[in-house]
């Protein structure tokens, strides 16, 4: 599963639904507050940068060692929140590897649009804007992302989406190397009760956003993943579908029980 808050699973389930490269989340197992435990799938990376919109400056951007259990990361300080950035790399001779997503720690924070735009890496995909909080990416909806290039943005750059339940999409950027990203509606059927998803709230599945380019012999790979959540108005529609199966139920009733009258009256004349 991408890195959110309180949706940690099996590393060997999060990696059967993608070919590009993930930063999980993973249980902590430390149990101390404040403290999140990700993992780099599909990439050889050593450490886990954080990168954060505000604090000290020697706390801005911090490398956390990848151990056997995970990268334990945590916030600027233990009272800064807000959106913070996650990026592993992986570099050879012949490419670079790169995958980046986004923790929300939930103290009050600075707002992450300077250090979103802050360049990370040789090629970068942007979220423009991230969610708010209690927020989140849903089905059906639109999200722009940006692309850039040695912090220049990408024109008619291929941008691939993948979902956890299995859907793909590619999308072009404009003249200003922005995407616009059509969540997919594929959430599956919910579990039953006692044999799938724990927690409460709205479902959630792993999306990820990949581009590469060639450039200078190098071939450069980055990936920004994270969640997205079930179409609110699914539930919606299925209630009022509901009420109006039941409503049609219910007047067809007289319908079926006018014959049974009839029949009954047409006896009793010819026992007459």
């Amino acid at each position: 599963m991408p890195v959110t808050r309180g949706e940690e699973q099996r590393p060997d389930r999060q990696r059967e639904w993608t070919r590009f490269p993930l930063l999980a989340a993973v249980p902590n197992r430390t149990g101390e507050r404040g403290l999140a435990a990700v993992r780099p799938l599909g990439i050889a990376a050593t450490e886990v940068a954080v990168i954060a919109a505000d604090g000290p400056d020697a706390r801005r951007r911090v490398l956390y060692p990848v151990r056997p259990e995970g990268a334990l990361i945590e916030a600027a300080t233990p009272k800064t929140g807000n959106y913070h950035w996650l990026q592993a790399r992986a570099e050879s001779a012949e490419e670079i590897l790169v995958a980046s997503s986004v923790w929300y720690f939930p103290n009050p924070g600075k707002a992450p649009t300077e250090m979103l735009l802050a360049p990370k890496s040789e090629l970068e995909i942007i979220p423009v804007p991230l969610p708010r909080e209690h927020s989140g990416y849903r089905e059906s909806e639109k999200w722009q992302f940006l692309v850039r290039f040695h912090g220049r943005p990408l024109a008619n750059q291929p941008l691939t989406l993948e979902t956890e339940f299995g859907s793909r999409s590619t999308f072009l950027t404009d003249a200003n190397g922005y995407a616009t990203v059509l969540f997919p509606r594929d959430f599956r059927q919910a579990p039953a009760p006692g044999g799938g998803e724990a927690g409460h709230g709205p479902r959630r599945a792993g999306f990820v956003l990949a581009t590469e380019k060639t450039a200078h012999g190098k071939r450069f790979l980055t990936a920004f993943n994270y969640t997205y959540s079930q179409d609110a108005d699914r539930n919606r529609s299925l209630a009022w579908g509901m009420v109006f199966s039941l409503v049609g139920m219910m007047a067809a009733i007289p319908l079926l029980r006018r014959p049974s009258a009839d029949k009954t009256r047409e006896e009793g004349t010819d026992l007459a």
